[in-house]
């Protein structure tokens, strides 16, 4: 396993975990919110952390991390960050529609290809990772070493 599915690996654990925190049941609600505060920090900071790593690979020229649509985390240049989130959160609408219908499993990643640039789009947990590159990039082989 490389080091970009590591710490995908990662992502996805604390990603349980902290929906996981989330869904406990019990009557201390106090030490709940707590435990659901710190996992969403873990989770939070090992995102930023995965996203300012990704920069460094070879031919990346963003990453950006959306809940929702909406920026999380980001490094690099995007050129608009807002259309791009947008286009995201309908690109994962539509594959899950299509998920149901083909019987496909839970959508883990969609690559779009254009003229000039890619989009890798990977779901992990809550949130949605965005890799931007040149259309040329072997995102594959450039995740798979890491340049940091």
């Amino acid at each position: 396993m490389h080091w970009f599915e590591s710490q995908l690996l990662t992502l996805y654990q604390l990603a349980e975990a902290y929906s996981l925190s989330q869904k406990q049941e019990g009557n201390d609600i106090l030490n709940r919110s707590e435990q659901g505060r710190q996992k969403r920090t873990e989770f939070i900071e090992a995102v930023q952390a995965l996203v300012n790593r990704v920069i460094n690979s070879a031919g990346v020229t963003a990453c950006n991390a959306y809940h929702e649509g909406l920026i999380l985390a980001q490094s690099g240049t995007t050129p608009d960050t807002d259309a791009l989130g947008a286009m995201i959160q309908e690109s994962v609408r539509i594959a899950q529609k299509g998920e149901a219908i083909l019987h496909l499993g839970e959508i883990q990643q969609i690559v779009i290809v254009g003229g000039i640039n890619k989009i890798a789009i990977i779901t992990v947990g809550p949130l949605t990772l965005c890799i931007m590159s040149p259309k040329q990039t072997n995102l594959a082989l450039s995740l798979s070493q890491y340049n940091g």
